[in-house]
């Protein structure tokens, strides 16, 4: 008989691929493009006149993509049966 799974060990890999290297750096550059233009749009009126940001909404508007792009990348290496810490 097999022994037992550990609770929590399906997350593993899914863990693995979304801290791998490569993946991390793919969202980070991701993230450092996406989200400053996206503060630009949002909150670029307060920053051209000179009023303050809302900087919880800047961490959150840099924090969405990255988010998605280690989701994307992560759902792709395990639809392909990848694991980038191999």
């Amino acid at each position: 008989m097999p022994p037992e799974k550990p609770a929590g060990s399906a997350l593993t890999p899914i863990l693995d691929n979304a801290l791998a290297p490569a993946t991390a750096w793919r969202a980070f550059k991701l993230a450092l493009v996406v989200g400053t233009l996206l503060t630009l749009i949002n909150q670029g009126d307060a920053l051209f006149r000179g009023q303050g940001l809302d900087w919880l909404k800047v961490m959150l508007t840099y924090m969405v993509p990255y988010g998605v792009s280690t989701w994307t990348s992560v759902a792709k290496d395990m639809e392909n049966g990848a694991n980038k810490t191999r």
